[in-house]
């Protein structure tokens, strides 16, 4: 059983790592659906917004699946899931079937929340459950040191050919959905029969609801962040430089923001150690900074000035998304019943999923009439509201260590 889980641990960060997004696609996804596929800013944004809609409605039914086949059947389900999503976002002849391609993308999330629970399981089981940390932590080091290489290449991949980085791509999903063979849960917890299921009752108390609150609006600014942001700078460059000039600029910015990204999964574990609590109000207050830098930048008439203060907003977007992932989580272990933490995961992504969509729907329809800084403007907002939770959230589990209860 030890040699077992020893190899998972082993295996699993390189397994988190191709498993993280869609590689590749995810550093020329803006410029591959408007200049490949020829889709306005609209459909670019409205994209996440109906594939979560759609996951929003499975969610429930895939954690029963999730039950009733186990942690480990789960992963790779979610790696399969993540394969046809790339095929299909490449082969996509049109809107709807590139929307499809997301909706395998979401669901293969949802699926890939078991393997979180079946690292805990194993660690818990070889009595190494301290080591949480530092395995998600090397698995989010790996994959920021991937994408980082790919961010080096991608930019000059698409102008050599627009389908190349999708073939990549393709090629890093397989390789993740063949590594999902050896993310095993060998525990007694890989699947709940029906004594253990009655255990899964969420109680629903302050603590729970608003840590799930936090989290599952800490992302959709993230993701808007992220997506319509690096969008948004793309506006910017293409109103004064060339489609192949603002090709090479935005993937500067990547590749930087990649660098960023390593540093902060490497320096996150002793970040986390000295800070521990705090750590959720420090990354909140890095989030709305972030986007009001992104916004402040689009003013600025000078295109160097403009371009540093928003590559400087996203590169922070990328140093604090992971930190904040790890953080959640073990916040909720440490609080919670082993027999709830897959249902606590899914309800984790659940939250995450309503608040993408929501915003989504709300900036698709922004867009119809206003410009991507209006956007900018509400995402700002929604970060200073995190805060505040962030904050409260932070106070709620204070008074848990001071009368430990809640």
């Amino acid at each position: 059983m030890n040699k077992r889980a020893s190899r998972m641990m082993k295996v699993f960060p390189w397994y988190s790592a191709f498993e993280g997004d869609l590689l590749f696609y995810i550093a020329v996804d803006t410029l591959f659906l408007t200049v490949v596929k020829n889709f306005s800013s609209a459909q670019v944004v409205s994209l996440a917004s109906v594939s979560n809609f759609a996951c929003i409605l499975l969610q429930f039914p895939i954690l029963g699946i999730i039950h009733k086949i186990g942690n480990t059947a789960s992963v790779r389900c979610g790696a399969f899931f993540l394969l046809l999503s790339a095929i299909f976002i490449t082969v996509g002849p049109n809107y709807w079937i590139i929307v499809l391609g997301r909706i395998f993308h979401d669901v293969a999330g949802i699926f890939k929340s078991a393997s979180v629970v079946a690292l805990e399981n194993c660690l818990d089981d070889a009595d190494s459950i301290q080591e949480f940390i530092k395995i998600r932590t090397q698995g989010n080091t790996i994959y920021a040191m991937i994408t980082m290489l790919i961010s080096f290449v991608a930019s000059l991949m698409f102008n050599f050919n627009h389908y190349l980085p999708m073939l990549g791509c393709i090629t890093t999903c397989l390789i993740g959905f063949i590594l999902s063979f050896f993310v095993v849960d060998y525990t007694k917890y890989n699947k709940l029969n029906f004594k253990k299921r009655e255990k899964v009752k969420i109680h629903y108390s302050k603590f729970v609801v608003l840590a799930i609150m936090v989290y599952g609006l800490f992302y959709p600014v993230v993701t808007s962040g992220q997506s319509d942001g690096k969008l948004f700078i793309q506006q910017n460059l293409l109103a004064e430089l060339s489609v192949d000039n603002t090709s090479l600029v935005i993937g500067g910015i990547i590749c930087f923001s990649r660098i960023v990204r390593v540093v902060s999964n490497m320096l996150f574990a002793r970040i986390y150690k000295r800070y521990y609590l705090k750590v959720g109000i420090m990354l909140t207050v890095s989030l709305g900074l972030s986007i009001a830098l992104l916004l402040f930048g689009s003013f600025v008439p000078q295109l160097f000035i403009r371009i540093t203060a928003m590559a400087l907003g996203y590169m922070i977007i990328l140093f604090i998304r992971d930190p904040f992932r790890l953080y959640i989580q073990d916040v909720l272990f440490d609080y919670t019943p082993k027999e709830q933490h897959q249902t606590l995961m899914t309800l984790m992504e659940f939250a995450v999923k309503v608040g993408t969509t929501g915003t989504g729907f709300l900036f698709t329809l922004v867009l119809l009439k206003y410009s991507m800084a209006v956007v900018m403007a509400i995402t700002l907002l929604i970060a200073v509201i995190e805060i505040i939770l962030s904050v409260w959230l932070y106070r709620l589990i204070m008074q848990r260590q001071s009368c430990e209860c809640f």
